[in-house]
């Protein structure tokens, strides 16, 4: 009978790292991501946007579920005479010609976030569900990372 460190060894050392290490990067680009939207609704510019076009990305995941993303291709011109051309993910349906007001940082207007948008407590749920998940994946990847290390 093979003993369980026989099965597990280098290797599983080598792969817990690199998914732990995943699984920070990923905590931290969220986190990041979350505070420049929070940063850009409190310190951000407004601008009238025109929206240039409208469309609906649809992704199916492997167990048949379908999620649907609305996106708009927006232009605007900042007040130093810039022409801006960005995306944005939108939860309001609009059409080609509209309005849509947006805030900005000046020294990124492309980053643009829906000027009516909340950040605060969608903020703090979803660290709490980022940490959840974070410790979750980490305590899996601290698993391998020890079993490949007493196989070693």
């Amino acid at each position: 009978m093979l003993a369980l460190g026989a099965t597990y060894g280098p290797g599983s050392m080598l792969l817990g790292l690199l998914v732990a290490a995943v699984g920070v990067v990923g905590l931290v680009s969220m986190v990041r991501a979350a505070l420049a939207n929070r940063r850009t609704m409190r310190e951000g510019a407004l601008a009238e946007a025109r929206c240039l076009e409208a469309y609906v990305v649809h992704n199916r995941s492997s167990d048949g579920y379908t999620t649907s993303q609305r996106r708009l291709i927006l232009g605007f011109r900042t007040p130093e005479g810039r022409e801006v051309r960005t995306e944005m993910v939108a939860h309001v349906p609009y059409a080609v010609g509209d309005i849509v007001p947006v805030r900005y940082l000046p020294e990124c207007p492309e980053r643009v976030v829906p000027a009516g948008a909340s950040f605060g407590i969608d903020l703090a749920s979803g660290l709490k569900g980022v940490v959840l998940v974070g410790v979750i994946y980490a305590g899996l990847s601290l698993t391998v990372l020890a079993l490949g290390a007493s196989g070693g």
